[in-house]
């Protein structure tokens, strides 16, 4: 252990007691500008710094001493001589730990004194290189989140604005990484294919089947088309997902979907809704809204799954809303189910055009109470 003291009297006579267990003492002379020597976490770990415990406020490198350790989190052994009349020190460290020890003392004292601060300053130390390396890893997850974050919002689909159609999205993320997903394109000419996913559970296992369920997306629209047949090919992906996998939770091994196309040459709507929050369409012609609820229970809990596809007509000019529970729920207590306030907030302004729309609906939900489940929206016009 490295000894630290200054050049004064009582500190000098204490050094020369310490030669006899064969202790070096180091002088400082300037303690502001010998910092240097404790740069090393090494360096802090086995130094010790010597003062008087009652320190003058007249004698600066005392006072410099002290602000060193405690800046430093150097440990202090404090010496004072034994008197009749003791007065309290006028400070002690805060941040640091500390010694008292009065002089003369004897050997044994000394030792224990020692002993004590040594194994103490051991334990801080390893304490802290485990905070330090905790909030390397720490960081480091961030930054990787941070990155995979990026990649959710890269797959996300680019707004179509055509004389036909209109859509737009809206993702919102409540943490770095979300399990809702939505992705469109046009699959022919003037057809339309959609899906929105909601995968059950929070925690980057969510993210990653979303993101498994991502990759199945352009082929699975483009090349199916037809909202029952999409919803079998996902059911027996999340099966071939988890089959592998004992012992697994159902409540992670399962997703919400709502499954549409739309073609704007004969105005037919079908789609599916997979245990999904209901979509609304507006239609101007009767000034009503439609119920999009109808379909199956959600993708993965059971193997052969019952699914029923609904198919419709639409009114030219006739604008729709779906949506992930995060905007629908609330998870304070009590729980709040908000699905007739976006009902009515999506007929209040469904005159708005649909980024504005968008907006509305998300700054409403900000309002009701703070966010804690990723929110995505899909609002679109068909003309």
């Amino acid at each position: 252990m490295n000894i630290y003291t200054l050049d004064i009297p009582l500190c000098k006579d204490f050094s020369l007691m310490l030669k006899t267990f064969s202790k070096k003492v180091i002088f400082l002379e300037d303690p502001l500008n010998q910092r240097h020597l404790f740069h090393a976490s090494t360096d802090l770990l086995q130094s010790l710094f010597i003062l008087p415990l009652h320190i003058s406020k007249d004698c600066w490198q005392q006072t410099s001493m002290f602000a060193l350790a405690e800046s430093l989190e150097i440990p202090i052994l404090f010496i004072y001589k034994r008197s009749k009349r003791m007065e309290d020190p006028q400070v002690l460290p805060k941040k640091t730990l500390y010694e008292i020890i009065a002089v003369p003392a004897n050997s044994v004292e000394i030792k224990i004194k020692f002993k004590s601060l040594q194994n103490i300053s051991m334990q801080l130390y390893s304490a802290k290189m485990n905070e330090q390396e905790l909030e390397k890893i720490n960081k480091k997850s961030k930054k990787s989140l941070h990155i995979a974050r990026n990649f959710q919002q890269l797959g996300l689909p680019l707004s179509i604005q055509k004389k036909d159609i209109e859509i737009h999205g809206l993702f919102q993320p409540s943490s770095e990484l979300s399990g809702d997903l939505f992705y469109w394109m046009e699959v022919d000419d003037g057809k339309y294919g959609f899906i929105i996913i909601d995968v059950c559970g929070k925690g980057i296992h969510t993210a990653l089947i979303s993101m498994s369920i991502r990759t199945l997306m352009p082929d699975l629209i483009k090349r199916v088309k037809d909202p029952i047949f999409i919803t079998k090919e996902l059911n027996k992906h999340m099966g071939q997902l988890f089959q592998d996998m004992q012992k697994i939770s159902v409540n992670n091994s399962y997703f919400t979907a709502f499954i549409g196309y739309v073609n704007t040459r004969t105005r037919l709507i079908e789609y599916v809704n997979c245990g999904h929050p209901p979509a609304f369409m507006y239609s101007p012609c009767t000034n009503e809204i439609h119920n999009l609820s109808q379909g199956s229970i959600p993708i993965g809990l059971i193997p052969d799954m019952p699914i029923k596809k609904v198919v419709f007509q639409y009114d030219a000019g006739s604008r729709f809303i779906t949506y992930t529970d995060g905007l629908s729920e609330s998870f304070n207590r009590p729980a709040v189910n908000r699905f007739e306030n976006i009902e009515r907030e999506f007929i209040d302004n469904v005159h708005l055009d649909t980024h504005d729309l968008l907006q509305k609906l998300l700054v409403s939900r900000m309002k009701h109470s703070e966010i804690n489940d990723d929110i995505c929206i899909i609002a679109g016009t068909l003309f």
